[in-house]
């Protein structure tokens, strides 16, 4: 900063009508800089407070950690939900497709039943019809017409037989078939199950990790405000040595003021007899120089 007092300012005139001016400044004045505190106050916290303060974030921590449980049950419990709701529409399904198939198989020994039951009546019909024929014809080409009728008897069933057989080989393929989705069916149903136990299994190993994630995280946390407290006991403890042994000092100058308080009385108690002593010798010597005198 700039001091006023040390500015001067010399005016002079030179010429008619003009004015010269002079400024002289000071040196330069260099402010010392402001003292800034490097650590802020230290607060008066009592040992209550500080343990309120310690209570309170505990009730927090738990309360935090009680929310992350509920949150992780939750997640869980939805899961679990989903897998059972996933299986039961498996297992709805495929007890669907199984009795579906069971009907298929029931409608389709029927048809055939029927239908053989229909060929077996066709055939009785036609061997009625040709007997009936062959006891009623008087006609001369009669061997003629039995031997055609037999042609035509053993061609339908040299056919009934061949249509049986292919039925026959059909019906065995299509339980081939039944089997093999039968059997496929079983293994999607097993794999799906296993894969549901698997899932089961992982989730529950998820979440028993992560409850022991949690409570060695609440252990730690239990941990450290131990050592806290125990921080805190320990200073304490030293503020409580620190005022005994303050008052130990104090009893201790009290005591030395006391002891020289009594050593100054016992110094005066001897001056005191002293002087007493050396009055009766001065008293005792007169006496003794006055029966001289008189003797």
């Amino acid at each position: 900063m700039m001091d006023n007092e040390s500015t001067e300012v010399r005016c002079s005139e030179h010429s008619k009508g003009g004015i010269k001016y002079e400024l002289v400044l000071s040196e330069p004045v260099v402010e010392s800089p402001k003292h800034v505190a490097l650590s802020p106050p230290k607060s008066n916290l009592s040992i209550e407070d500080i343990e309120k303060k310690l209570k309170a974030a505990e009730e927090r921590r738990q309360s935090i950690e009680l929310k992350k449980l509920e949150f992780v049950t939750e997640k869980l419990g939805n899961l679990e939900s989903v897998k059972v709701k996933k299986e039961e529409f498996n297992h709805n399904f495929m007890q669907s497709s199984k009795e579906t198939l069971e009907q298929k198989l029931e409608s389709m020994k029927e048809n055939r039943e029927s239908h053989i039951k229909t060929i077996q009546e066709k055939a009785r019909e036609i061997t009625t019809k040709v007997e009936e024929k062959r006891k009623g014809g008087n006609s001369p080409d009669r061997e003629v017409k039995l031997e055609a009728i037999k042609r035509k008897l053993d061609t339908a069933q040299e056919q009934r037989e061949a249509f049986m057989n292919n039925l026959q080989e059909k019906l065995k393929e299509h339980d081939k078939h039944i089997a093999e989705v039968k059997k496929q069916m079983e293994e999607q149903t097993e794999s799906l199950r296993e894969k549901s136990i698997k899932k089961l299994e992982l989730a529950q190993i998820k979440r028993e990790s992560m409850l022991k994630e949690i409570q060695e995280k609440i252990k730690e946390h239990e941990s450290h405000i131990l050592k806290v407290r125990q921080l805190n006991e320990i200073n304490h403890g030293e503020e409580r040595l620190s005022q005994i042994q303050q008052k130990l000092n104090s009893a201790e100058r009290k005591r030395t003021i006391q002891f020289q308080a009594m050593l100054e009385k016992l110094q005066e108690h001897e001056r005191h007899i002293e002087e007493v002593r050396q009055k009766a010798m001065s008293v005792s010597n007169d006496e003794n120089g006055k029966e001289n005198l008189s003797g």
